[in-house]
C-alpha cells in the first residue's frame, strides 16, 4: 500500500493501536472515513479540508507532486500557465486537491484538465497517449510503477517530469469528532516515537 502507509501503521503500532488500511477511490475514502461507524480517518492529505469535519494530524511525510510524463512525449514547462499555453491534456483525480495555482486555472478552463477516479486509471491513459501528463505524487508514481501489473510491461515508457509542481506536507485527516481528536492525539504521540524517513527511505531500498 506504500511507504506513507508503513508510516501510519508504525505511528498507530507505537501508540498501541491496531490498524486497518483500505485502498479506495479518494471521494469514496473521504465519504467512508466521515460517515461509516467503522472508519476513522483518511489520508494522504495535503490539508484535511477536503470537506468539513476533519482535523489534520502532525505532518507524515512528504510528497513531491509533479506530473508523469510518456518518454515519446516530454513536457517541458516553467510556469503553470505554460501547461495552459500548450493546450495539454492533463489527468488529474476526481476530489484530489492539487496546487491552488493549478486547481485555479483548471477551474477556470485554461489547463485542460481531464479527472479520473483514481492515479493508476491516468497511467494507463498515459501509456495509450490518451493524455499528455498526469499530475501525481512522485512516491505514488513509483510505487504504483513497480507494484500495478497493468502497467509493468509499459513502466519504463512512463517517468516523473524534472520540474514538480510542489513538495506537499501529507497529513492524516481524522473526523472531528472527541473520538477521532483522541485518536488523533495518540497517533501523533506516536508519530513522535518513530523515524518516518527512515521508514520510507527503507520502504523502497528493500521493497523494489
Amino acid at each position: 500500500m506504500g511507504a506513507t502507509t508503513e508510516v501510519v501503521r508504525e505511528a498507530f503500532a507505537a501508540a498501541g493501536i491496531s490498524t486497518k488500511v483500505e485502498v479506495l477511490p479518494w471521494k469514496r475514502a473521504i465519504d467512508m472515513a466521515k460517515n461509516d461507524a467503522e472508519a476513522i480517518a483518511y489520508f494522504p492529505g495535503y490539508h484535511c479540508r477536503h470537506v468539513d469535519g476533519f482535523v489534520a494530524s502532525e505532518p507524515i511525510g512528504n510528497g513531491p507532486l509533479g506530473l508523469a510524463e510518456h518518454i515519446d512525449g516530454p513536457i517541458t514547462w516553467e510556469t503553470v500557465d505554460d501547461l495552459g499555453e500548450q493546450k495539454l491534456k492533463i489527468g488529474t483525480v476526481l476530489g484530489y486537491a492539487n496546487t491552488d495555482e493549478f486547481d485555479e486555472k483548471a477551474g477556470t478552463g485554461w489547463i485542460r484538465a481531464l479527472p479520473a477516479k483514481d492515479d493508476l486509471t491516468n497511467l494507463k491513459k498515459l501509456v495509450r497517449r490518451r493524455i499528455d501528463a498526469a499530475v501525481i505524487d512522485k512516491l505514488v508514481l513509483s510505487y504504483l510503477l513497480a507494484t500495478e501489473a497493468e502497467l509493468k510491461a509499459d513502466a519504463a515508457s512512463i517517468r516523473f517530469n524534472e520540474h514538480p509542481l510542489e513538495d506537499k506536507t501529507l497529513f492524516l485527516c481524522f473526523r472531528d469528532t472527541e473520538e477521532g481528536r483522541t485518536l488523533r492525539d495518540k497517533f501523533n504521540d506516536g508519530l513522535r516515537q518513530i523515524d518516518a524517513d527512515k521508514i520510507v527511505d527503507d520502504y523502497f531500498k528493500y521493497q523494489f
